[in-house]
């Protein structure tokens, strides 16, 4: 009877055995099929990347902050060209000696005088144009702020995806660990399994719980990063982060170098820096020209009618030329060619930042190559040819976890790769200053 029962309890540990290798191996499949790249997260939406700029663009401080400076640089363009204002006075003469009697002067003695500058030298139209070549530098560094948020909006959202799509595998993860111990726990107690296999199998969930728990904590960060973007509160509730598989970049080097020359905000403002500064050289060689000023008196107003009435000409004689105008010429000319030369170094640099972007963005490309056409179908041909041996009793348990995890690790750097193909597009467009 007791051999009975023991065969009775070994046949049901068997079968409790068998029903859960079934499970831990339809997890596997699970795993392998359904964790795609826009995993399932029931409790949010999709949030639409190209709303989320156009919420950033509308809402963020800094690119509000570069829009009003470029309206205050537009409204200096007509106070530049006006004219200085005239100048009203009037004066007093001959009042006798030690006294303030103003009426005791003469009424042709009180005199109202009007006086106007007239600049003859055109340095109020360079004045204007220098004005309006500051307002489209202000233009190219408030594009140049617009396209910094922007790449950070892309940024934190495909950081957000990353993270997303490496706690659901894990999660996974865990949950096939579970599953498995179970298996393990069961194959220990018929001394099948040693302990150290069981040990090592509950510090890889106590392990991947850990990392669980690190990306949820770098996420709510994320998440803020984004939240402060678009100028959301910190805390708001954000949805399901999506990409694309496409990898359909290809490298014209020529075209987006024309791109960058045409469109890099920060290029741009060197190249406005060179025209400004060529008007400040002209405007330097006009201070050396006089300006005219007249002024007109008018006698006898306090006495009920206009007497006989003066007129002053004047004009500014440049005397200190050789030590104010002469340097201030110099001056113009040494910063024309800091600009030049500051132009051409973005230039070089622009060059080389965008050869760097595209290398990267290749980089990322064959890795996406390698983890989805050659990695992932070989770690699941052999997760599933492991499973089937394993489920026949001729397979080490810890190899069988082991494929596991390579494969888990080959999909997370799928993903990585994904992310980073995205990412370094987007730092391509802010780098060319258009869209790719």
């Amino acid at each position: 009877m007791q051999k009975s029962k023991v065969k009775s309890q070994n046949g049901k540990s068997k079968i409790k055995i068998g029903k859960t290798i079934l499970t831990w191996g339809l997890l596997v499949w699970a795993l392998m099929l359904g964790v795609g790249i826009n995993a399932v997260y029931p409790q949010d939406e999709v949030l639409n990347l190209d709303m989320l700029i156009k919420e950033a663009e509308a809402n963020n401080p800094e690119i509000l902050a570069a829009k009003k400076r470029l309206e205050a640089a537009k409204a200096r363009i007509p106070q530049a060209k006006a004219w200085e204002d005239p100048k009203v006075g009037i004066s007093v003469e001959k009042i006798p000696k030690g006294s303030l009697k103003l009426d005791r002067t003469m009424a042709e003695d009180r005199m109202l005088s009007v006086s106007q500058a007239f600049p003859l030298s055109g340095r109020l139209s360079l004045k204007g144009k220098i004005a309006v070549v500051e307002s489209q530098i202000s233009a190219s560094e408030y594009k140049g702020i617009e396209l910094e948020v922007i790449n950070e909006v892309k940024k934190a959202y495909y950081s957000l995806f990353l993270n997303y799509e490496e706690s659901e595998l894990k999660k996974n993860s865990v949950q096939l660990l579970e599953d498995s111990s179970r298996v393990a726990e069961a194959k220990y107690g018929l001394g099948k399994l040693g302990q150290g296999e069981v040990l090592k199998l509950h510090l890889e969930i106590a392990r991947m719980n850990n990392d669980i728990a690190s990306l949820k904590e770098e996420r709510k960060a994320q998440e803020t990063e984004l939240n402060t973007l678009l100028n959301r509160p910190a805390q708001a509730p954000l949805g399901l982060f999506v990409l694309e598989e496409d990898a359909s970049f290809k490298a014209d080097m020529e075209a987006f170098y024309q791109l960058a020359l045409k469109n890099q905000p920060e290029l741009s403002t060197f190249a406005y820096a060179i025209e400004k500064n060529q008007y400040a050289k002209k405007l330097a060689k006009r201070s050396a020209f006089p300006d005219l000023m007249a002024e007109i008196g008018l006698r006898g107003i306090t006495a009920g009618g206009i007497g006989p009435w003066d007129l002053a000409m004047a004009i500014s004689l440049p005397f200190w030329f050789w030590t104010k105008q002469r340097y201030e010429i110099k001056e113009a000319v040494f910063n024309l060619e800091e600009a030049k030369s500051a132009y051409e170094a973005m230039r070089n640099k622009m060059f080389a930042q965008v050869r760097d972007i595209v290398s990267k963005i290749e980089i990322a490309k064959n890795k996406m190559n390698l983890s989805k056409t050659n990695l992932m179908p070989i770690l699941e041909s052999s997760i599933s040819s492991s499973l089937a041996a394993f489920r026949a009793g001729r397979y080490d348990f810890m190899m069988l976890i082991d494929n596991e995890r390579m494969y888990i690790e080959a999909k997370l750097d799928y993903y990585r790769a994904l992310a980073e193909y995205h990412i370094n597009l987007a730092d391509l467009e802010r780098a060319t200053g258009g869209k790719i």
